[in-house]
């Protein structure tokens, strides 16, 4: 299974995009080893670099991570392998019922603390998107890096 010549995506995004869809469709499970770039290489037709780009986009979106002299192996979602942080946006229980009194007029306002952890519960949940559109950005340039490249190869 080569990749297309004509595309117009990069073809270390096409790459990601063929594992990433193994990935979602369960072909490739939690903990699953992907083949080794070298099996990659042969399976896809493309180069040693270009795989290792379209890995590094998977472990950029968290559907993969590298263990150094082992391999690159799928993510498992209810745990980070990588070792980033994981950001879980469900609100506390205790915080839940103080709001849920709150609005019922049978406490009073919320404490600071509260307010405290509401701002910094939004503040990362704007760092989060923040760091989502600047990978974004990254594997655009990345992208027209190549192609110029490609332009410069001929």
């Amino acid at each position: 299974m080569s990749m297309p010549t004509d595309h117009p995506l990069p073809p270390y995004q096409l790459a990601a995009g063929k594992l990433r869809k193994q990935i979602q469709e369960g072909k490739l499970k939690p903990g699953d080893r992907l083949p080794s770039s070298r099996e990659l290489r042969a399976e896809l037709g493309i180069a040693n670099a270009t795989v290792h780009s379209a890995l590094r986009v998977l472990r950029d979106e968290g559907l993969v991570y590298s263990v150094p002299n082992r391999g690159t192996y799928v993510s498992d979602p209810s745990t980070d392998s990588t070792g980033e942080f994981k950001i879980d946006y469900t609100a506390p229980a205790w915080y839940s019922a103080a709001k849920e009194q709150a609005a019922s007029g049978n406490a009073a306002a919320p404490s600071p603390v509260t307010g405290a952890l509401t701002q910094t519960l939004e503040q990362l949940r704007q760092m989060a998107a923040e760091i989502a559109a600047l990978k974004q950005h990254v594997a655009t340039l990345e992208g027209k890096v190549h192609q110029l490249e490609q332009k410069d190869a001929r």
